[in-house]
């Protein structure tokens, strides 16, 4: 605790190496606005180091009085260095008592691992045995640092896949989605800057404090830090329930019994990691199977689901692609007759900064990462935001409907996109439609954005009732799809060398071009669901009768 070890950077684009009470450090001056590792699943879950630390240390001050004066006037390094002295004893990574995520036994008949298997996109021990590890190759981590290692061992404890039998998987299953919101910039401090992409940068510290849950009751370390006595070994498929530890353990799960090898660095190797050179480095630890196995927590860094009113809350993983303004029932608000929940973290935010300044809430952004796993493969670390542009606590709920709205519009949208380009082309699956829905959500995102500044604005000034807002978004909204699916029919699936074409593919084309007009219009069944969606009046069909002749 006491040591630099965790690599960030500042507002001014400089790199620095910060004990984890330095994060308060000048702060109106240089902050730090966010870690670097060099590595995304690193700096994720650096973040949930931090928060983990501060709800452990100092849940108690996140009531609503003290929480807002410590988001506007941060405590200064040495009153969080008196916070975290208390837990201090858990974060030792080396000697002979407890060691930070690792087991209380020594584990001396375990198996050997190079350090490498640490990081969760190394190939399997079995995998490298085998020597089936073509795509991503063993080799290129052989030495970690001592913060390179706690690092990598914090992730996986944190992110846990499956790793072969007996080796659990995280208080989230693998590859956990985590949530946050990242707070715009206080009044008076947003800049002018000629680069329109570029924001005023937000200290991490305020980040990380709006997601610290309040606790009024004091902490019992061996409950929160399963490293602190003997593991839950889960041999015989005992579980490890809230009940049996303290709730504050999903910052801290352990369901990996690993400990490490620290040996002494006389040739000054570097880390493979940071670069950095340590006395002690670590190229081997030792594990075994059995570990904690963790069920029912419900973390309060994820947003979780269920199938039924009847079946118990999931964690929502990683997916492939990513996360986009589609997502916002789920990520940003409940929803689904509440089967589908919000992080908690998100829910307290939201809430939070309904109080705060208005430049606070309409400069909040999402910001959502996890693994995108494939069982024990990792394929990719998805990191995505989308802003949100939040109203006042008593602005959300017509604000939330109406967003809700936009949202189910663009999916009726995007299906009667796919619909008729499938109708052009006789294609099923795959290919063009594949393409048809990625280019929709990422061509309309940006208008979405908008649509939601201007929402949050109308509401703001209260000149109209908030259902003739909404009207009006949605209105606005429905030219935006029309537009972009007529475009995006247009580029896949192109009226110019129809000569090559016979007479039949010809009328195909013409005829769902033709039709996709139509529906985005409100006509015909699959137009009403679009008007529907977006709460709009779906046109009147006149009928006439023919005159008898």
């Amino acid at each position: 605790m006491a040591e630099a070890w965790i690599p960030v950077l500042r507002a001014d684009g400089a790199q620095d190496l910060i004990r984890p009470a330095a994060i308060t450090a000048d702060l109106t001056t240089n902050p730090v606005v966010a870690p670097a590792w060099g590595r995304a699943d690193f700096d994720a879950a650096t973040c949930e180091f931090l928060i983990g630390l501060l709800a452990t240390t100092c849940g108690h001050r996140a009531d609503e009085d003290e929480w807002e004066a410590w988001f506007r006037s941060p405590p200064p390094p040495e009153r969080l260095d008196e916070a975290f002295a208390s837990v201090a004893p858990a974060f030792v990574l080396d000697g002979d008592g407890p060691r930070f995520g690792q087991d209380l036994d020594p584990l001396d008949e375990g198996e050997a691992r190079a350090v490498m298997q640490l990081l969760i996109e190394a190939p399997g021990a079995n995998t490298v045995k085998r020597n089936l590890d073509h795509f991503v190759r063993r080799g290129g981590v052989e030495t970690l640092s001592r913060a390179g290692a706690a690092m990598a061992l914090f992730t996986l404890q944190t992110y846990a896949p499956s790793g072969g039998a007996g080796h659990r998987v995280s208080v989230r299953g693998g590859g956990p989605l985590t949530t946050l919101l990242v707070p715009g910039p206080l009044r008076g401090e947003a800049r002018d800057d000629p680069m329109p992409h570029r924001r005023t940068p937000i200290p991490l510290w305020r980040t990380l404090w709006l997601a610290v849950p309040h606790r009024r009751e004091a902490v019992a370390p061996e409950r929160v830090f399963p490293w602190l006595g003997p593991t839950r070994v889960s041999d015989k498929g005992r579980p490890t329930t809230p009940e049996d530890t303290d709730p504050l353990q999903a910052f801290w799960g352990m369901p990996r019994r690993i400990r490490l090898v620290v040996e002494p660095n006389p040739e000054a190797r570097p880390c493979d990691l940071t670069g950095r050179i340590d006395a002690g480095v670590v190229r081997v630890y030792r594990t075994r199977p059995h570990g904690t196995s963790y069920a029912a927590f419900r973390h309060p860094l994820s947003p979780h689901y269920r199938a039924k009113p009847t079946e118990p809350f999931l964690p929502l993983h990683g997916q492939p692609g990513r996360v986009g303004y589609r997502h916002w029932v789920g990520l940003v608000a409940d929803g689904d007759g509440d089967n589908r929940l919000a992080a908690e973290a998100v829910t307290l935010a939201r809430r939070r900064l309904g109080d705060l300044d208005a430049s606070a809430r309409l400069g909040t952004r999402l910001r959502a990462a996890g693994y995108d796993m494939d069982n024990m493969k990792a394929r990719e670390f998805i990191e995505s935001e989308m802003p949100l542009h939040l109203v006042p606590g008593e602005l959300f709920a017509p604000y939330d409907r109406a967003v809700r709205r936009l949202v189910a519009g663009a999916r009726e949208a995007d299906g009667l996109l796919r619909f008729f380009v499938r109708q052009a082309t006789s294609v099923e699956k795959g290919g063009v439609l594949d393409l048809a829905r990625a280019r929709f959500w990422e061509r309309t995102e940006t208008a979405f954005g908008q649509a939601l500044e201007d929402l949050s604005k109308n509401l703001r000034t209260g000149d109209a009732a908030p259902n003739l807002v909404s009207l009006g978004a949605a209105r606005a909204w429905l030219a935006v799809l029309q537009r972009t699916t007529a475009a995006l029919f247009d580029d896949l699936i192109p009226l110019d060398g129809l000569d090559a074409l016979g007479e039949r593919a010809i009328r195909a084309r013409v005829k769902a071009r033709a039709d996709l007009g139509t529906a985005m219009h409100g006509w015909g069944k699959l137009g009403q669901g679009l008007f529907k969606a977006l709460d709009l009046a779906v046109p009147e069909v006149v009928k006439t009768r023919r005159k008898a002749a």
